[in-house]
């Protein structure tokens, strides 16, 4: 049963104020009765208040509290994605500078860094073919120049050729396509790796080569264009080290131009 306080708090002030119970024993213990208990209700009002008041204080405290943690965080993802998206602009650039570093701009071939990576791997792994007995199929390279190239500058100009680069980097690749890579060696040299390949499969090949760019032409300033190339093989032996391989193909490439040009030579 709820107690209703105000109507008792009247029934002791009614009594408190009788004439003929002011100096009562009974009276006198009531009214300090009721002081006291006035007391601690003061007291524990204002313990009340000052409950409230530091729950208020709290909740203020956690709310700011909460709105910082929400700033920082929604910082923290902003950062992240700008992050994120530097990493992926890096990444991209990194595979660009890649590219870059390995592909010949022009004809778009791989350069020679990227030529002499791919030789040194088919190197190891003939020297690991011919280590178990496999001797049949070796490693070969072929040097290949364009003849009188210079001729071609000195009489149509650089941008010729340049485009005459470019064609005839289309024209061997796609002839040495699924058989060996070739790359631009350096101004009009190129260089392909045929690894797997008889001497005989290697020389019939670039005998195709050559043929094939003996029968293109160019249209120039209206006149005809028209080119060969010279080719020097050179197949892996057991005591070779890359310098001796691409040594012998490069000698073999001397003695097709000194053959009057137009020609494969199997050094």
């Amino acid at each position: 049963m709820k107690t209703d306080f105000t109507e008792l708090e009247k029934i002791i002030q009614d009594i408190l104020a009788v004439p003929e119970y002011r100096d009562h024993p009974a009276s006198k213990a009531l009214k300090q009765l009721w002081e006291i208990n006035q007391d601690q209700w003061h007291r524990m009002d204002r313990l009340t208040r000052l409950s409230d008041s530091y729950q208020d204080m709290m909740i203020q405290r956690e709310r700011s509290l909460s709105e910082r943690f929400d700033k920082h965080l929604r910082q923290l993802e902003k950062m992240t994605r700008i992050s994120d998206r530097y990493q992926r602009s890096l990444r991209q650039l990194n595979i660009e500078l890649e590219k870059t570093s390995l592909i010949d701009p022009l004809t778009e071939l791989p350069n020679r860094r990227m030529i002499m990576k791919r030789l040194s791997q088919a190197f190891e792994s003939q020297q690991e073919k011919h280590q178990q007995g496999d001797q049949v199929a070796n490693l070969v390279v072929a040097m290949i120049d364009i003849d009188y190239f210079k001729k071609v500058n000195d009489e149509f100009g650089h941008q010729v050729g340049d485009d005459v680069l470019i064609a005839l980097g289309q024209l061997m690749e796609k002839t040495v396509e699924g058989l060996g890579i070739i790359g631009r060696w350096g101004g009009e040299e190129f260089l392909v790796i045929l690894p797997s390949h008889t001497s005989a499969h290697a020389l019939a090949l670039m005998e195709r080569l050559r043929s094939n760019v003996s029968s293109y032409s160019f249209d120039a300033e209206n006149k005809t264009i028209q080119t060969s190339v010279s080719v020097g093989i050179a197949s892996y032996q057991a005591e070779d080290s890359m310098d001796t391989l691409l040594s012998r193909a490069d000698n073999a490439l001397y003695l097709a131009k000194s053959d009057g040009r137009n020609s494969v030579i199997l050094g």
